[in-house]
């Protein structure tokens, strides 16, 4: 069962290292997606949810709309989510990353949002008067991997969110990950897509404890002919594979004149 607590919070605004952005916005602590291979489950370290594991909990953080940075955040680049969905499901009752919007239409900024979920499509009317742009997570057409490792927006349904969000007039990004090494098949997902994404990013399946050793496990049960090269991967740490990946996306977007942005981390 979700346990779910509203925590009043002062700022909702957090400086970042991520390039290119001042600030991050999180509506949420915790997130009922709950993906087998969420980096993000390092929070729990940080929050009173001890009893609890990654995907049972969430905290709505209410702001009260008063910006208490150092600098204001108007004409700022802001992303929101990093550590959560900023569409839960549970946004669809408590309406919290819809109220910061309304308040960041307000203030005025360059917001990219990241998502799963299709529920972004309920804030169209104001992400169109805001400089807004939408990234939405997929790494593979197999409805099957998504249920086994998310409990999240279906593939079909998030890409049919994609077009109408580019339908509507707002910048778009097809952000493919994280890529499972010899499962996700990019250029299958971008085929799919390409006709409505102004720009496509790439992550890699950067693998850390706790979750290493479940994903190592899932890769073990359900795609066995894999496992030693994960094991190649992620045990002995060999980045051949990254290296010649990243290369191929490089090659594969110029040669298609693609706006895009690759990010592998390697643990």
């Amino acid at each position: 069962m979700l346990e779910i607590k509203e925590i009043p919070v002062g700022n909702i605004f957090s400086k970042t290292s991520f390039r290119g952005y001042s600030y991050v916005i999180n509506p949420y602590t915790g997130c009922a997606s709950g993906c087998l291979y969420c980096y993000a489950c390092f929070m729990q370290q940080f929050t009173n949810h001890t009893g609890e594991n990654w995907g049972e909990f969430i905290d709505v953080k209410r702001w009260d709309g008063v910006v208490r940075t150092k600098r204001t955040v108007k004409d700022r680049n802001i992303l929101m989510s990093t550590v959560t969905d900023p569409y839960n499901p549970i946004e669809k009752e408590y309406k919290n990353t819809r109220a910061i919007l309304e308040r960041l239409q307000e203030i005025g900024c360059n917001l990219t949002i990241c998502t799963r979920s299709d529920l972004v499509l309920r804030d169209i009317d104001i992400l169109k008067n805001m400089k807004a742009r939408v990234s939405m997570s997929v790494n593979t057409l197999d409805e099957k991997f998504v249920k086994c490792c998310e409990n999240t927006t279906p593939v079909k349904k998030r890409l049919q969110a994609l077009k109408k969000l580019h339908d509507e007039g707002i910048y778009t990004i097809l952000c493919i990950s994280p890529i499972f090494p010899y499962i996700t098949d990019y250029e299958e997902i971008i085929e799919k897509a390409k006709g409505f994404v102004d720009e496509y990013w790439f992550e890699n399946l950067n693998l850390r404890q706790p979750y290493k050793t479940t994903i190592l496990n899932f890769i073990q049960s359900n795609y066995p002919e894999y496992y030693e090269k994960y094991k190649e991967i992620y045990i002995d740490k060999n980045r051949e594979y990254w290296f010649f990946m990243k290369h191929n996306i490089i090659q594969y977007c110029k040669k298609h004149k693609f706006n895009y942005k690759i990010d592998f981390r390697h643990s």
